[in-house]
C-alpha cells in the first residue's frame, strides 16, 4: 500500500515540475522579472551640448513630461481628425495592415480621408513619412537646433492607428525622439549593453528585430531572455520620449486613438560647438523640420559612408580608393569626393568628417555617385551574353588601374557591389506603433 502510494505521489510530484516553467514563459515581454526602473524624466529640453553629453553620448534615454502642452508642435493641437481630412485629404499615406506587427511587408498606399474613414473600423494602421506641407507643422526640438544635430534628421515618420497595435523587438541604427500627439504607449526598453542577451537567438540581421512574440515569450526558445534587465516606461499624450541609437525596444499602444511622431536623426558621435549661439535654445524656439530633413539619396550614401568608417575607425586615402574603385568611379572623381570628405586634411577620413559632410555638395559636384544610388550602376546590360558597350568599356578604362585595387578587401567590396546594385533604401516603415 505504501509503495503504491508512493508510486503516485511521485508521478503527481512530476507533473507538477514538468508545469514549473521559468517565470514569465508564455506571458507577454517583460512580465520574466520587475523592470529595474523607469528611465530620467525631465519637464524641458536640455541644451543642445548638455543633450548630447548627457544622452546622446552617454546612451541615456529620457523622457519629457508634458513638452508639447508648451507649443513646440503646432501639430500637438492642429491635428484632429477633421483638421487632417480638411488639409491632407487628398495626401497618400502608407498604411500596414494587422496591429501586430510581424515585419511581413503589408502595406497599401491611400488616402489620408480614406484612412479617417477606416482607421477605427479596420486593423490598420499608418507609419508614413511626414509630407513636405505636413512637416512644416511639425518642430524640430530645440536641443537639436544646433551642435550638427541639424545636420543628420533623416525621417519623420507619422504612427497613427486606433490603439491595440505591437511592435517587435527590434532597435535603430539612428537617434530617435518620439512625440505622442494623442493616446497613451506602453514601451519596454533595453540597454544596447546586453546585445549578446537579446540577440543571442532568433534574431534576424536584416531588419534588426527579434522573432520572440512579444505576446507569449517562450523562454526555452530564447533562454538568454530568461534574467534580462529592463525599462518600464508608460507615455501619455503630451509627452517626448528620447530612444538612444542601438537601444533595443518594443512598443505597445494602448487601445483609442493613438497619434505618435518621431523624428530619426544619424547618430552623432562629436559636438559641433561652432555653431551654436551663446543662448542656449529653448522649447519656445520654433523652426520647422522640414528647413532639416535631407534628400534620401543624401542619407543613403551618408548611411553606407558611416557604416564603413564606423568599422575601420578612421579611413585613409588608400582604403577610400580601394572602396570606391570597386564600384568603378573614376579617379578623379574618387580623389574629389576624399578632398570633400577629409575637412581637416590630415589624409583621414573619420565618422564625425562623414556626419559634418556637404553630402549634397558631394552628390551634384560627383555624378557617379548619383548615378550608383539611383541603381544606375554596373557596365553590362542584363542577361550573360550581353556585350559591353564602347562608352562603358572607355570609361572603365579611365576609373583607377586594377593594380591599384589588388588590396581591396574582399568584404568591402562585396558590401558596396551589394549597395550599387540594390534599389534605393526603402524606409522600413515598420518600427514602433
Amino acid at each position: 500500500m505504501w509503495g503504491l502510494f508512493l508510486f503516485v505521489l511521485l508521478i503527481l510530484r512530476s507533473e507538477v515540475c514538468s508545469n514549473d516553467h521559468p517565470t514569465g514563459h508564455g506571458k507577454p515581454i517583460g512580465s520574466h522579472r520587475p523592470p529595474i526602473k523607469s528611465v530620467e524624466e525631465r519637464e524641458t529640453f536640455p541644451s543642445p551640448k548638455e543633450m548630447f553629453e548627457n544622452y546622446v553620448k552617454a546612451s541615456k534615454p529620457v523622457i519629457f513630461r508634458g513638452i508639447l502642452e508648451k507649443g513646440m508642435l503646432p501639430a500637438y493641437k492642429r491635428w484632429t481628425d477633421s483638421y487632417l481630412r480638411e488639409h491632407f485629404g487628398t495626401e497618400n499615406v502608407d498604411v500596414e495592415r494587422g496591429k501586430k506587427e510581424d515585419r511581413g511587408g503589408n502595406m497599401l498606399s491611400i488616402t489620408m480621408s480614406d484612412f479617417l474613414d477606416r482607421y477605427q473600423k479596420e486593423d490598420i494602421y499608418m507609419v508614413n513619412d511626414a509630407s513636405e506641407e505636413m512637416a512644416k507643422e511639425i518642430n524640430m526640438p530645440s536641443m537639436f537646433l544646433c551642435g550638427g544635430f541639424q545636420k543628420v534628421v533623416q525621417n519623420v515618420i507619422m504612427w497613427f492607428s486606433s490603439g491595440g497595435t505591437k511592435s517587435v523587438l527590434h532597435n535603430d541604427g539612428l537617434d530617435n525622439v518620439n512625440c505622442l500627439i494623442d493616446g497613451e504607449k506602453y514601451f519596454v526598453m533595453i540597454d544596447k549593453k546586453h546585445k549578446a542577451e537579446v540577440e543571442g537567438d532568433g534574431w534576424t540581421e536584416n531588419g534588426a528585430y527579434s522573432k520572440v512574440d512579444v505576446e507569449k515569450v517562450d523562454l526555452y526558445r530564447f533562454p538568454k531572455l530568461r534574467d534580462l534587465p529592463w525599462y518600464e516606461i508608460k507615455m501619455q499624450k503630451g509627452d517626448c520620449l528620447f530612444i538612444p541609437y542601438k537601444w533595443y525596444h518594443h512598443v505597445d499602444s494602448k487601445k483609442g486613438r493613438n497619434f505618435a511622431i518621431n523624428i530619426w536623426l544619424h547618430h552623432l558621435t562629436k559636438f559641433n560647438d561652432s555653431d551654436c549661439n551663446i543662448t542656449n535654445p529653448d522649447e519656445k524656439s520654433f523652426v520647422s523640420v522640414s528647413a532639416f530633413r535631407k534628400d534620401a539619396s543624401v542619407t543613403d550614401f551618408r548611411d553606407f559612408l558611416m557604416a564603413e568608417v564606423e568599422e575601420l575607425e578612421s579611413m585613409d586615402w588608400q582604403k577610400f580608393k580601394n572602396l570606391m574603385n570597386s564600384a568603378q568611379i573614376k579617379k578623379e572623381e574618387i580623389e574629389k569626393l576624399f578632398r570633400l570628405l577629409d575637412a581637416d586634411e590630415d589624409g583621414k577620413i573619420t565618422e564625425y568628417e562623414v556626419e559634418m559632410a556637404d553630402m549634397e555638395k558631394a552628390l551634384l559636384e560627383i555624378p557617379t555617385i548619383r548615378k550608383l544610388l539611383d541603381g544606375e550602376s554596373g557596365y553590362r546590360e542584363e542577361g550573360e551574353d550581353s556585350e559591353e558597350p564602347e562608352e562603358h568599356r572607355r570609361f572603365r578604362e579611365e576609373t583607377v588601374s586594377p593594380t591599384d585595387d589588388s588590396n581591396v578587401d574582399e568584404e568591402i567590396k562585396k558590401r558596396l557591389g551589394d549597395f550599387s546594385s540594390s534599389p534605393k533604401q526603402i524606409l522600413e516603415k515598420k518600427e514602433e506603433l
